[in-house]
């Protein structure tokens, strides 16, 4: 199988676009691991950390999680999915358990490569008169995807939420199981593993409970009038034996009704921040909010002071504030091709055959992006809770798919100038933002906060202990 993938690999692209994939998983993994110690750790990072010392020894396993934004409780597996992992490795302390969370996160991005090479090629197999034109479209995919696996590992964005004890970094991996059993899914084991891994993601995270939902109605949707079904029967047994872990959670969330109203307004719907999210995640345009745009003495205070990075012999090089400049350039750019597109197709076909190509019809692949970009997207905008960005982790790797889709309606381009430019300022802006972290030991201006190792030597001075035994009380369902 290895010698296979290798033939393939090799027969597709030339040996500069190996090397950088290549460097790309390096520099990946590298940004993830790199001055953990300067991670953030408030009451959530400190929260997941300590139950891994406490659950199975002195506590029991929890039904429940921490609380979320809408105040539910998350179900137990949100905070089991740590134990399990600091079990699996041995770790003990919060910066090693960061950097085992940070390596899951990136063998998740990682999974992309086995799926260019095995699933696509054979998710591509409807057509098969025409070999030409299917071995074209294959060799464009596989190449839409692979930009996709680069832009990934340098993104400011994954790295934030990669870089945090956080539920989100375990996500990527149950997604991209998840979507290879989807695209499998007419066979038992396929629907079974999408049924099952769908159910799992929406308790890792709850966010993944509206992304597998969509997954669910938009597949159902698509199958309506088509000869081709899901075995909807082995998808019924995998959700099923899927939900058993969340049964205590179901039960606990019966007997204790919210507190509090669920917050949610019209006003939010009509933000539409799902798609607003959507399309600024995978360019990493901007880090305001961690960094401390808006909660400075001024608006720009901290995220301005950003842009000056970075410093070289006192001297402001600005090089980080003209990456952002660029990344907005090229994303207006891409998705200016990305409308020219749509609309000659609208100008060529009927309008009926025109809405199909934009929902995902005739292709399992775009079928997908369409599951997450209408289907998530609608049902969580639908609810009217305030959307933040971390919940778009549940869509992974979409964002990305569509993002290089809309290049890739110029791929001479989009190979040669556009994506390797948005790949290079992403990664200006990520390293920036990890020595930005690491210089001014946190980012106290923002949600980021105080860096890790700060907080440990501060609590080392007034407690004697580096963190708390137990977590805050009200962290506790």
């Amino acid at each position: 199988m290895v010698i296979y993938h290798m033939n393939v690999f090799k027969s597709n692209l030339n040996n500069k676009f190996i090397f950088f994939i290549s460097l790309a998983g390096v520099i990946g993994f590298l940004l993830r691991v790199v001055f953990l110690d300067d991670m953030e750790f408030k009451e959530d990072e400190h929260y997941n950390f300590i139950q891994t010392t406490l659950i199975g020894k002195t506590d029991p396993w929890p039904c429940c999680g921490l609380p979320s934004g809408v105040y539910l409780a998350n179900p137990g597996m949100s905070i089991w999915a740590f134990v399990l992992l600091a079990r699996l490795t041995g770790v003990t302390d919060p910066v090693s358990l960061a950097k085992s969370l940070a390596i899951f996160s990136w063998l998740g991005i990682l999974l992309i490569i086995p799926f260019v090479f095995h699933v696509i090629p054979k998710v591509m197999q409807a057509n098969k008169n025409d070999l030409q034109s299917l071995k074209e479209r294959i060799n464009i995919e596989q190449k839409i995807w692979l930009w996709v696996f680069c832009l990934a590992m340098v993104n400011p964005f994954m790295l934030l939420y990669q870089r945090k004890l956080w539920p989100e970094p375990f996500l990527p991996l149950f997604l991209m199981l998840c979507l290879m059993g989807w695209c499998f899914r007419r066979k038992f084991t396929g629907a079974f593993s999408w049924g099952f891994l769908g159910a799992l993601v929406g308790q890792i995270h709850m966010s993944g409970f509206f992304s597998s939902a969509g997954f669910f109605l938009w597949t159902l949707v698509s199958e309506f009038k088509s000869k081709k079904k899901t075995n909807w029967l082995a998808w019924v047994l995998g959700t099923v034996f899927g939900v058993l872990p969340m049964i205590p959670w179901l039960i606990w969330v019966v007997k204790h009704p919210l507190s509090q109203v669920i917050p949610k307004s019209i006003s939010e719907m009509l933000q539409l921040k799902f798609w607003v999210f959507w399309i600024s995640d995978p360019t990493g345009f901007h880090l305001g909010n961690p960094l401390g745009l808006g909660r400075g003495n001024s608006t720009w205070a901290q995220i301005s002071d950003f842009i000056c990075y970075p410093i070289v012999g006192g001297y402001n090089t600005y090089i980080n504030g003209i990456a952002h400049v660029i990344i907005l350039f090229l994303t207006v750019k891409t998705f200016w091709w990305g409308i020219k597109f749509l609309l000659k197709i609208f100008q060529t076909n009927k309008l009926k055959n025109f809405f199909l190509f934009c929902l995902g019809k005739g292709s399992d692949l775009r079928l997908a992006q369409g599951a997450m970009f209408w289907g998530f997207g609608i049902l969580m905008t639908l609810t009217g809770v305030m959307i933040r960005r971390y919940y778009m982790v549940a869509s992974f790797p979409f964002e990305f798919v569509f993002l290089v889709r809309a290049a890739f309606t110029d791929p001479k381009r989009a190979s040669k100038i556009i994506l390797p430019l948005l790949w290079f300022c992403e990664l200006v802006v990520s390293v920036n933002f990890i020595g930005y972290v690491h210089v001014n030991k946190g980012a106290v201006q923002g949600d980021y906060g105080k860096a890790f190792h700060v907080i440990k030597e501060e609590n080392l001075k007034i407690t004697g202990k580096p963190w708390a035994d137990h977590p805050l009380q009200y962290y506790s369902p």
